[in-house]
């Protein structure tokens, strides 16, 4: 798939001025929409939570460009929620989850949008889920 490297961009520039607020919502969405993941974040100090997955955010749209930067830092972030607990189900919720997020708070959402994110959100998923495939070969 070819990711849609421009409109990611921009998508993203408009998200972070309000990034605080985009964070909140996305957990506020995704344990309403899914409260079977609630417990996953038990011991976690979400604000800390909310900053780590805007990192992650950040990181993967700043790399777009040079997508082979990626693939070390997105199969670590694998490893470690592996070490969460987080199973392969998981992953679409929170895809789920953060499209919907995304579309609330970019004023500009089309569907060609839509179509870039779930791309992106898919591609990164698989690249975090090469090490756990290979670990349960």
């Amino acid at each position: 798939m070819t990711l849609q490297v421009f409109l990611l961009e921009q998508s993203f520039s408009r998200i972070l001025p309000q990034k605080e607020a985009f964070a909140e919502a996305f957990y506020d969405r995704l344990f309403e929409q899914f409260p079977q993941v609630k417990p996953l974040f038990t011991y976690t100090d979400m604000k800390l939570q909310q900053n780590k997955l805007l990192g992650a955010l950040a990181l993967v749209v700043s790399h777009l460009r040079h997508p082979e930067k990626l693939g070390e830092p997105l199969k670590e972030l694998g490893r470690r929620h592996e070490s969460y607990h987080v199973r392969p189900e998981h992953y679409s919720m929170v895809g789920a989850a953060v499209v919907e997020t995304l579309a609330r708070f970019d004023s500009e959402w089309t569907l060609d949008l839509e179509t870039a994110w779930v791309g992106a959100y898919e591609t990164i998923v698989e690249q975090m889920s090469i090490e756990s495939s290979k670990s349960q070969m």
